[in-house]
């Protein structure tokens, strides 16, 4: 009776069970083992080591001596290791081990499997979400400022450019007053969007705040984010319904102005974005729709555009 019990009772454990005699062949496949991981309890059963879905022998090794010691549960069994599996084609599962060696004569054990998938899509969303801004689905300042501390030490040890380009809208409140926020927003989103076709995939473009954007451009001197700069103010008189070029009489209209600057690493992130900010401050100045230069030395300032 206590056979046919457990019997039952492992065939309907929604989470995957499988046991192993002490040479590591699979002895029980419960199931829903045979759902996540795509075999047939015929199959395996009597002749597939554990060692085999696992990611590495070395990964298989490693369990086999975390169930012997203290440190996932009393020596003889682990509870609650987190692991991977690998999947009949291939594929890998994230999942949380808990295991108790039910024969130490003869060193066999059992296994509670229990998928971690949708826990780890869940925590991939939510830190997707923390770093990108809603409106425009570009990085936000918080992943900005993350990643440029990172892009300065490694320009700084290889000794290659990194620009940025830094840019708003001018007369963009028109647009807000005259026609909504709605309209605003599409006017933002277009930005977004224009950005991710327009740049390299290395490229990390970033809604600063409000109608403020940032580009990081890793490994580019300064002239030729000048010319990505451009290429970004052209796309965008041209896709915008409300841009200088496309505006009518008593409708608001919207152009860009774009600072650029380079580093060699040397400098701390805010003087870099002050010198890039300083940059774009002077194209508004100039009259907008332009892109300026400004070196890494403040007081040489080139004009593109």
């Amino acid at each position: 009776m206590k056979n046919v019990v457990e019997t039952v009772v492992v065939s309907l454990c929604p989470d995957p069970i499988i046991g192993v005699d002490g040479s590591g062949i699979v002895r029980i496949f419960n199931p829903a083992a045979e759902k996540l991981l795509g075999y047939s309890a015929e199959d395996v059963i009597g002749s597939l080591s554990i060692s085999k879905i696992y990611p590495s022998l070395n990964d298989a090794r490693k369990i086999k001596k975390l169930i012997y010691s203290d440190s996932y549960g009393a020596p003889g069994s682990i509870e609650g290791f987190e692991a991977a599996l690998v999947c009949s084609d291939g594929s890998i599962v994230p999942i949380r081990l808990s295991a108790v060696i039910v024969d130490e004569v003869e060193g066999s054990s059992i296994g509670f499997f229990h998928d971690l998938t949708e826990r780890y899509d869940f925590e991939r969303q939510l830190q997707i979400l923390s770093v990108t801004d809603e409106l425009t689905g570009l990085f936000n300042q918080r992943h900005f400022y993350a990643v440029m501390a990172k892009e300065l030490d490694r320009t700084k040890r290889y000794q290659h450019p990194l620009s940025i380009i830094c840019f708003d809208l001018d007369d963009f409140k028109g647009i807000n007053d005259s026609l909504g926020h709605l309209e605003g927003d599409r006017v933002l989103r277009t930005i977004g969007e224009l950005l991710k076709e327009t740049l390299r995939e290395n490229d990390i473009p970033v809604r600063y705040g409000g109608d403020e954007f940032m580009v990081l451009l890793p490994g580019t001197g300064i002239q030729d984010a000048s010319q990505t700069a451009e290429r970004i103010r052209s796309i965008f008189n041209t896709k915008c319904p409300y841009s200088i070029e496309k505006g009518t009489v008593g409708i608001a209209k919207v152009s860009m102005s774009l600072g650029v600057t380079e580093t060699n690493g040397m400098e701390k992130p805010d003087q870099v974005v002050q010198r890039a900010d300083l940059a774009m401050y002077e194209a508004k100045s100039s009259g907008g729709d332009r892109t300026v230069l400004l070196k890494q030395h403040i007081g040489n300032v080139v004009q593109a555009g």
